[in-house]
C-alpha cells in the first residue's frame, strides 16, 4: 500500500460511519412511529431520504477524478452528517425531518469518495477491497448492538444524540487522514510507463467494459429488499417481545455478513464472479421469504442468515470486480453508479411499497410481490453479465 496510516484510519473511520449509519437505518422507523407517524408516512420518510444517493454518487466521483481530490468530500461529508444530527435532535416537524434527511444523504455521498482513496492507496487489491467491505459491514453490527443498548438506557426519543456522538468521533479520525495524493499519482504513472516498455496493454481505459447488466441488477435487488430492511425491527417486534432477542437478530445480520465477507473474499475470482453474483441476488429472494413467515426468534434467525450471505456475496463481487476495471481517471464515477443504482432501487422501491401501504397498512399483505424483483436480478445476471 502506498501509505499505511492513512488505508489503517480509512478503515477506522469506514468502521465509525457504518455505526452510525446502519444504526439509522434499522432505528429511523421505531423512531418516527414513536412521534406518532402513520406507517405508510414511516415507509415513506425512510424511502426518501436517501434520494440523494441517486445521483450524486457519481457526480462527486466523476469530479473528484477530474480534480483528482478526494480527501475534501470525505471531510465535508464526515462534518456535515454531524450538523445534521445536531438539527435532527432538536427537530420534530414532519416537513423539517424530511429535508434534514435528504440533506444527510448528500453529505452521505460525499463521504463514500473514502472507499474510492482507499482503492487507490492499496493498488486495487481485491484482498483490501474485502477487508474495507467486512469493516463496514462490521460498523453495521456495532450500531445495531450499541443503538439497542442506548435506547433500553436512554429510549428511542433520544437516539440521534447518539448518532451525534459516533458521527463526532469520526470527524475526529478523519481530521488525521493524508490523501497523498502526489505519491499516487506518481505510482500510476511509474506502473503505466512500466507497461509500456514491456509492451504491455493496459485495458483500463477512460470506458472500462464493465457488464451494466451489474447496474441493473443491483438496482433491482435493491428495489425489493431495501423496503423490507427498514422495517425489519418492527416486524420482529409484532412477534418478538424481548427487546434484547431483536437487538440480536438486527445485529447479527451484520456481523455474519462481516465474517462472510472475509471468507468469500478468497475464493471470488473472474471464473466464477458470475456464478457467486447470481447466488447472492437469489439468497435475497429466500431472505424475503423467510421474513413472511417468521414467527418466532428461530425463524427470524434463518432469514438473517440469508440475507447477511446474499449481502456478503453479491457486493464483494461487485467491488472486486469494478475495481479491478478501473484507474485513476475513472474509479470515482464507476464506483459512484454501482452506489447510486444500489440506491435508487432502494428509493423506488420504498416509494413502490408506501403506495402499496396506503391500501392496506398491513406490512406482509405486499412483501410477496417484492421478492419478485431479486429474482429479476438472479436472472439478469445469468443471460446478460459479462465477466471479461
Amino acid at each position: 500500500m502506498l501509505s499505511k496510516r492513512t488505508v489503517f484510519l480509512s478503515l477506522i473511520s469506514v468502521l465509525i460511519f457504518g455505526t452510525a449509519g446502519m444504526a439509522l437505518i434499522y432505528y429511523l422507523p421505531p423512531y418516527l412511529k414513536d412521534l406518532g407517524f402513520s406507517p405508510s408516512i414511516v415507509q415513506f420518510i425512510t424511502t426518501i431520504y436517501p434520494f440523494a444517493l441517486i445521483f450524486l454518487p457519481q457526480r462527486f466521483g466523476r469530479l473528484s477524478d477530474k480534480i483528482q481530490k478526494r480527501y475534501i468530500f470525505i471531510i465535508v461529508g464526515s462534518i456535515g452528517t454531524s450538523l445534521i444530527y445536531l438539527s435532527l435532535i432538536f427537530s420534530k416537524n414532519l416537513i423539517l425531518i424530511m429535508i434534514l434527511l435528504m440533506i444527510y444523504s448528500v453529505f452521505n455521498a460525499s463521504y463514500r469518495l473514502n472507499f474510492t482513496l482507499y482503492q487507490e492507496l492499496t493498488k486495487n487489491n481485491p484482498n483490501f477491497v474485502v477487508y474495507y467491505n467486512a469493516i463496514s459491514v462490521f460498523g453495521w453490527f456495532l450500531g445495531s448492538q450499541l443503538g439497542g443498548i442506548f435506547i433500553d438506557i436512554f429510549g428511542i426519543s433520544h437516539i440521534f444524540i447518539f448518532f451525534l456522538i459516533i458521527s463526532i468521533i469520526n470527524c475526529a479520525i478523519i481530521l488525521f487522514i493524508r490523501e497523498n495524493r502526489k505519491d499516487i499519482l506518481e505510482y500510476y504513472n511509474d506502473l503505466e510507463i512500466e507497461n509500456l516498455n514491456n509492451n504491455i496493454v493496459d485495458e483500463v481505459d477512460e470506458q472500462p467494459q464493465i457488464s451494466k447488466a451489474l447496474y441493473i441488477a443491483l438496482f433491482s435487488r435493491h428495489f425489493g429488499v431495501r423496503p423490507i430492511i427498514t422495517i425489519i425491527a418492527i416486524l420482529m417486534a409484532l412477534h418478538l417481545s424481548s427487546n434484547t432477542q431483536i437487538g440480536f437478530l438486527i445485529g447479527f445480520n451484520p456481523l455474519l455478513q462481516f465474517f462472510l465477507m472475509l471468507i468469500t473474499g478468497k475464493f471470488i475470482s473472474k471464473k466464477n464472479e458470475k456464478y457467486v453474483l447470481m447466488l447472492g441476488f437469489f439468497l435475497s429472494c429466500g431472505a424475503i421469504l423467510g421474513y413472511m413467515f417468521a414467527t418466532d426468534f428461530i425463524s427470524f434467525f434463518l432469514a438473517q442468515i440469508m440475507v447477511s450471505a446474499s449481502f456478503a456475496l453479491f457486493w464483494n463481487v461487485t467491488q472486486i470486480y469494478i475495481s479491478q476495471k478501473t484507474n485513476l481517471k475513472n474509479k470515482g464515477k464507476y464506483l459512484g453508479y454501482a452506489n447510486s443504482s444500489f440506491f435508487s432501487g432502494g428509493f423506488f422501491g420504498g416509494l413502490f411499497f408506501s403506495v402499496l401501504l396506503l391500501f392496506n397498512s398491513d406490512y406482509y399483505a405486499f412483501m410477496w410481490i417484492m421478492l419478485i424483483f431479486p429474482l429479476i436480478s438472479t436472472l439478469i445476471v445469468f443471460f446478460k453479465f459479462k465477466s471479461e
